[in-house]
């Protein structure tokens, strides 16, 4: 018989905007959100910096999230990566991208999001990351396919040389593509931490039973609207597995 894991962990992607010229504002429509998401049963929360549009209250930020980033991932992604932080291969924004990095990565949240092509290419940031206690989780993407699974056993294999915690996302376009997000789960050493789902609607699958079938550690979900292709809310999370319990019970 399957069994459903007495705690599925999910995490709730929220965007740190600073879109109302009102610092005060901003930082309570924070805190609203983050709050609406624990009552709603988050049991992590993704604080997605590239949503800011500048940086100069950032310190005001970090520092009203902070009782909260025990549980939270702090993700700073660039437009080249699927995120929103302008990064054009401009010199400025690429270095004012790894200062921030550092930054979060000081904070000592429970995780911090770094992209495998962003660490793997700036070995001061590697170092960096190496010799704080924060754990790094090493995210790779691919917004157009999935790979075969033995490609993507290659590619965790290389990730986990920067980190035993890793995220691997891709697009799926068929169920055989979903097939291969859980076959990667039974070809893993013990000792990664892996999350990986399909992004699409042929990927939704992968969202809500990578906790069954693959084990991973965390699912990401919305508070409300979804931020990426495919992605369910915190209630639509909840209620399928509500539902999924009691038909295994």
């Amino acid at each position: 018989m399957i069994t459903l894991p007495e705690k599925r962990k999910v995490c709730v992607s929220i965007p740190i905007r600073n879109q109302e010229n009102d610092l005060r504002t901003d930082l309570e429509n924070i805190l609203v959100n983050i709050q609406t998401a624990l009552t709603k049963g988050a049991d992590m929360i993704e604080c997605r910096f590239d949503y800011m549009t500048e940086f100069e209250e950032f310190d005001a930020f970090l520092e009203v999230i902070a009782k909260y980033k025990a549980s939270c991932v702090y993700t700073l992604r660039p437009v080249s990566q699927g995120g929103n932080f302008v990064d054009d291969n401009d010199d400025v924004d690429h270095i004012q991208r790894l200062k921030l990095l550092k930054k979060l990565i000081d904070q000592e949240p429970q995780f911090v999001d770094i992209e495998y092509d962003t660490i793997s290419k700036n070995d001061d940031l590697a170092d960096y990351a190496e010799l704080s206690k924060t754990k790094i989780l090493v995210s790779w993407h691919d917004f157009e396919r999935t790979p075969h699974h033995t490609e993507l056993i290659n590619l965790v294999n290389q990730m986990r040389i920067y980190s035993p915690y890793l995220k691997v996302i891709t697009m799926a376009h068929s169920f055989d593509d979903a097939l291969e997000i859980f076959e990667l789960y039974q070809n893993l050493d013990t000792n990664t931490n892996l999350v990986s789902f399909a992004m699409g609607e042929s990927g939704t699958i992968t969202r809500v039973l990578g906790s069954i079938i693959g084990d991973t550690p965390f699912t990401y979900a919305s508070l409300d609207a979804p931020i990426a292709p495919g992605q369910l809310s915190i209630s639509q999370m909840q209620r399928f597995y509500a539902v999924l319990r009691k038909r295994l019970v």
